[in-house]
């Protein structure tokens, strides 16, 4: 009976209001609401933001961290667009007859090689033209590199794409093309939604 009056008088005296304090674990001094000494495991902690990290400042508080919307983070590794490391890729287009079409083009822009930027376009057996390239991300800086003797072209503005993968060749015109071996050099305007031909190295 003694016991069951002082918890009654103790919920009573502080007006049945929670009473907050430091916690510390594997400390006795807490400096924040929760002080841990030691390793952390979060879990269930929902969709990751690819613009926020965790990080902790010098005293060792946790909290979120922008980074910007080009960094993406896998496997506990942090990956930029426009790194000076260019991963490499190989492709294969098959084009069999001159001239052939490629409509919204599908490169894994965001699966396979969602880290890759030289993209070596392998298998055209005739001259090809690419009206638009999927998986545009505002930032995304991509290289078709053509290693096949036949002509490789970029359609201005070409209505056989969706508009959000057309290319803008920006001088206008049909387009840009290579002769044969050589590379276009593109990069996706978010805003604009196009891809734009930023370079042709013939």
């Amino acid at each position: 009976m003694y016991r069951i009056i002082i918890i009654i008088l103790g919920i009573v005296a502080f007006g049945g209001q929670s009473i907050q304090a430091q916690v510390g674990i594997n400390t006795t001094s807490p400096q924040e609401d929760l002080d841990i000494d030691g390793t952390l495991r979060i879990r269930n902690t929902g969709t990751i933001n690819s613009s926020k990290i965790l990080g902790r400042d010098s005293n060792g508080t946790v909290g979120t961290i922008d980074v910007g919307d080009n960094v993406v983070i896998n496997n506990n590794t942090i990956h930029a667009t426009g790194s000076s490391d260019y991963g490499i890729i190989n492709v294969n287009i098959p084009s069999f007859w001159p001239g052939q079409l490629h409509h919204d083009l599908d490169l894994q822009l965001t699966g396979n090689n969602l880290f890759k930027t030289v993209i070596r376009i392998t298998g055209p057996i005739n001259n090809f033209d690419i009206t638009g390239i999927a998986g545009g991300t505002d930032g995304r800086h991509i290289l078709l590199l053509n290693m096949t003797t036949n002509a490789m072209a970029v359609r201005n503005e070409h209505l056989g794409s969706n508009a959000a993968n057309r290319i803008n060749a920006l001088s206008g015109g049909p387009g840009e093309s290579t002769s044969g071996q050589g590379a276009i050099e593109l990069v996706y305007d978010g805003i604009l939604a196009r891809w734009l031909v930023l370079d042709v190295r013939n």
